[in-house]
């Protein structure tokens, strides 16, 4: 009888040490697992163990590259660290490795949100490729705006802009060379381009997430043209009595004038709408707009006989 008690105390204590065994060796396997490895690095991080946090998320991120949960934690980590380049450089490196990635791109959107750099999230998306993840994370792609006049182009005329992008949202622009940002000017109407010579013309899209898109930047050029040489009255000729002497001169323009045969600059006689000629002379005449171009010069000989 007390054999047989033995022998179920024996058997009992054997059971609770395999039990324990297979405890314990569950516990390590799950520790070892994805979900493990995070949790342990979770901990380790509200310890401040940062050290510890990195080399567990580094970890998981081994063992499963395309989960978001490792590269979410590692980046916070290095953000409670307070180095940001860290993890730019963590998600520069991960969309590469793995372009297809939904989680990888959603974890990546999700830090820059939740450290408040949005400006962060369209480098990303704008290379991305896959529709998968472009349709997973439609929300968060800001769209270039489109600008309807080309660039390339000069332009004989006043010009109308109109800029537009898909997707809900509004277009900053600045015409001052400036970087836009949401600050700037709201675009709600064509721009005017009505000034002759360069005007650079910067844009981005804000969608409803906020989320600002790459800039564009482009220079149009105007160029009016360049006026006929100026109509002068009377015509060459020769007269007997004093002349007053007309000069039509087109809006944007200033006529200079010589009674000297010399050719007229900008540093000669201004045209002012009262010009009195009375003796034998050689008048040049030129017109001249803002940006110093010049017209043709037309010349009128004028001689008096006693």
């Amino acid at each position: 009888m007390k054999r047989l008690r033995r022998l179920r105390r024996l058997l009992i204590a054997g059971m609770i040490l395999i039990v324990a065994a297979l405890a314990g060796l569950g516990i390590l396997i799950y520790r070892n697992t994805y979900t493990g490895v995070i949790n342990q690095g979770k901990k380790a991080l509200v310890d401040g163990n940062y050290a510890k946090a990195e080399q567990l998320f580094s970890k998981a991120i081994e063992k499963d590259g395309k989960r978001e949960e490792g590269y979410l934690n590692l980046a916070k980590t290095y953000e409670d660290q307070k180095e940001l380049e860290k993890a730019d450089t963590l998600f520069e490196k991960a969309v590469t490795d793995y372009p297809d990635s939904v989680g990888v791109y959603r974890a990546a959107v999700e830090f820059y949100v939740d450290s408040d750099q949005t400006d962060k999230i369209s480098p990303i998306m704008n290379e991305c490729t896959s529709t998968e993840v472009l349709t997973a994370l439609d929300d968060y792609v800001a769209k270039l705006p489109v600008f309807s006049l080309d660039e390339e182009e000069v332009y004989d005329d006043v010009q109308e802009l109109t800029l537009s992008s898909k997707g809900k949202g509004n277009i900053y622009y600045t015409i001052d060379g400036s970087e836009p940002t949401q600050s700037s000017t709201k675009y709600e109407d064509p721009i005017q381009l009505s000034q002759e010579g360069e005007t650079t013309v910067r844009a981005i899209f804000v969608n409803q997430k906020g989320i600002p898109s790459l800039e564009v930047k482009k220079t149009f050029t105007i160029r009016f043209p360049i006026a006929d040489a100026p109509a002068v009255s009377p015509t060459t000729g020769e007269y007997i009595q004093a002349l007053a002497v007309e000069i039509r001169v087109p809006d944007g323009y200033t006529a200079y004038y010589t009674t000297d045969g010399s050719e007229p600059t900008e540093g000669s006689q201004k045209y002012t709408g009262s010009l009195m000629i009375n003796k034998d002379t050689e008048l040049n005449v030129v017109l001249i707009d803002k940006n110093g171009r010049k017209s043709e010069v037309t010349t009128r000989k004028y001689r008096f006989s006693s």
